[in-house]
């Protein structure tokens, strides 16, 4: 069994670092330390690397990720071309289910390359180690962000702080798992070392890389998972509030370079990315070493958006696109109810045909027609819209868009302040914050009043202005109402399969078998 783990190892320790622009891609898979580590351009390159992991090619796991995150709730169903998100939509999903393990090797993997960059800083910048802190900084950042992501979604997981240097070490190599208590402390440290040795914002060649006002919106988030389940500490929502209270206010905003954008729709767009309200961000291009780009818009988009050859394998129930008003700016973009075919002919549709979503059938419609639109049988929802909708660049990938991947945007921020408020008897001062994010988009204000009417309104404005960005499942695990998600889905939006009833373990997915047989020291979650 340890030879499955030492091979894996032994792939990582091959594998370097590479960057565009501030983040332009140069290859560093053959350089040894020796040689990337020889001055801080090196450092640079190698800590723009530790980026890059986050969207290499091997981009299979962004759809799982989102499959992960996003479904398995009460407006998850179908795409056009069926259940791409199967078994995890219906919670079908066990240990050997491949989502896992390809989410669970890219956070490793970025794991590691922070750990290079962390243990090697110095050495490029021999007598000045303060030059080095900055980049150990944005490291050890972006190792946090992993180990944020992996914990909540597997609980406690082995800790690795070191760098990997060969097979001999095999206290990391075998780690056992931590405590979920464990992890989130080793996370806390590397933000809050971090949160002083970097910039309050960037700018220019540096747009796009992690800033001080970065990690106090991921450490008041990090505050907040813990203050919800499975920890329910509840003392970390002032936490979550003294760290978000200082990136909110027009002096804050000022400081960190923070805002909402007048427009919804302009966050999203290819001629915008990096804009004042993205926190945290993962920048997706076309080019030699990146030829994929960004999935999701293949995956997601309904079939003829773009380019006629989309593979809409996820959708949202048209209850929940009746939960935004009419005149909110964000119910169409979204979701996508109507639109022009463009590309090649597909599903009975040609170019220029207007596709209109029918609820009372449950499938997209062929105007012309009056047909539906791939398939009539079985039932989709809704497909996913909120990416930019611009055609993959020419000689792309099928599936290559240069869309940035959003990780954090500043309304979550808004509404995340707003949440800790409320849990902290402070409702009036979270109401102004949830209406800010409600008067961007054109939407009614709440006029919430009780902790509990606050709390709702809080909980259906996340889902309206954050629903596809990698947090729903999170939030609903931390709220702890995963029982009555389940409870509020009928077998109607299952494709094929039952829908499995609730149980105590679908509250934290389990380890990847894989892994599970690979390390001895490892141990199941409970129930898997």
């Amino acid at each position: 069994m340890k030879s499955h783990i030492k091979i894996a190892a032994l792939l990582l320790l091959t594998g370097m670092f590479s960057c565009k622009d501030n983040l332009e891609e140069s290859p560093y898979s053959s350089l040894s330390k020796e040689v990337v580590f020889k001055d801080e351009d090196g450092l640079n390159q190698a800590t723009i690397g530790v980026y890059h992991a986050y969207t290499a090619p091997d981009f299979g796991d962004i759809s799982n990720r989102f499959s992960l995150t996003e479904t398995g709730h009460r407006y998850a169903t179908a795409g056009i071309l069926g259940s791409g998100a199967d078994p995890y939509y219906r919670f079908g999903h066990n240990a050997t289910s491949p989502a896992f393990e390809s989410v669970w090797s890219r956070f490793y993997k970025i794991i590691f390359r922070a750990n290079v960059v962390i243990d090697n800083a110095t050495k490029a910048v021999p007598g000045e180690e303060e030059e080095a802190d900055p980049y150990i900084a944005e490291a050890r950042v972006l190792r946090a962000y992993a180990y944020f992501n992996l914990v909540r979604f597997f609980g406690g997981v082995p800790l690795i702080l070191k760098e990997i240097n060969s097979l001999a070490d095999e206290d990391l190599i075998f780690a056992p798992r931590a405590t979920d208590v464990e992890v989130y402390d080793a996370i806390i440290a590397d933000l809050i070392f971090a949160e002083t040795r970097l910039p309050d914002s960037r700018g220019g060649a540096e747009l796009g890389r992690v800033s001080a006002g970065t990690v106090k919106a991921l450490l008041g988030k990090v505050y907040l998972q813990m203050a919800g389940k499975p920890l329910n500490r509840t003392e970390n929502y002032q936490k979550a509030i003294d760290m978000f209270s200082q990136l909110v206010g027009p002096v804050n905003e000022e400081k960190y370079d923070f805002e909402l954008l007048p427009d919804f729709t302009d966050v999203f767009s290819l001629d915008n990315e990096r804009n004042r309200e993205i926190v945290l961000s993962f920048g997706y291009f076309i080019n030699s070493s990146q030829p994929n780009g960004n999935i999701l818009p293949f995956n997601l988009f309904p079939s003829g958006l773009v380019n006629g050859d989309e593979q809409t394998n996820y959708g949202l129930l048209y209850s929940f696109y009746q939960l935004y008003e009419k005149t909110d700016q964000r119910r169409d973009f979204t979701l996508v109810p109507r639109y022009v075919f463009q590309g090649t002919a597909r599903g009975n549709a040609q170019t220029g045909d207007s596709i209109i979503y029918n609820p009372t059938i449950g499938n997209y419609v062929i105007k012309r027609t009056n047909a539906s639109f791939a398939h009539d049988d079985f039932k989709y929802g809704i497909a996913y819209g909120k990416l930019a909708r611009v055609p993959r660049p020419a000689g792309a990938a099928v599936q290559g868009y240069s869309a940035d991947m959003i990780e954090m945007r500043f309304p979550d921020v808004l509404l995340s302040l707003a949440e800790a408020l409320n849990e902290t008897g402070k409702s009036a001062e979270a109401l102004p914050l949830v209406n800010r994010v409600r008067a961007r988009a054109k939407a009614t204000p709440y006029r919430a009043a009780t902790v509990a009417d606050m709390r709702a309104a809080i909980r259906k404005e996340r889902r309206l202005e954050l629903t596809g960005e990698f947090n729903t499942v999170f939030d609903i695990r931390r709220w702890g109402t995963l029982k009555e998600e389940i409870a509020a889905m009928s077998e109607d939006q299952i494709v094929d399969n039952i829908l499995i009833p609730y149980t105590e373990r679908l509250e934290i997915y389990p380890i990847p078998q894989s892994q599970i047989d690979a390390n001895p020291n490892l141990r199941q979650n409970d129930g898997w």
